[in-house]
């Protein structure tokens, strides 16, 4: 069965809540090394902050989406055509 899109209190289909380097090369136009250390980062800040940091090479959306500035609808376009 499957569940409607349009129903009452449906806001929009989720999406995962992490970035890999592939999303962060798309959205930040850099290289492949330059986005794993972009993720490593982000990690490490999610550390500092006393989150939990994702496992390696992946990274929370909304921490990178807030240190970069990029609306998290944008960041969610790159991750759903993934």
């Amino acid at each position: 069965m499957q569940m409607p899109t349009e129903a009452p209190g449906v806001i929009r289909e989720s999406s995962r809540i992490f970035i890999t380097h592939e999303d962060v090369a798309v959205l930040l136009g850099c290289g492949k090394s330059k986005a794993y250390e972009i993720i490593h980062n982000v990690n490490e800040l999610a550390k500092k902050k006393g989150n939990c940091p994702f496992p390696s090479g992946k990274a929370n959306k909304y921490l990178f989406s807030d240190i970069f500035n990029i609306p998290i609808e944008e960041v969610d376009k790159i991750i759903s055509k993934g």
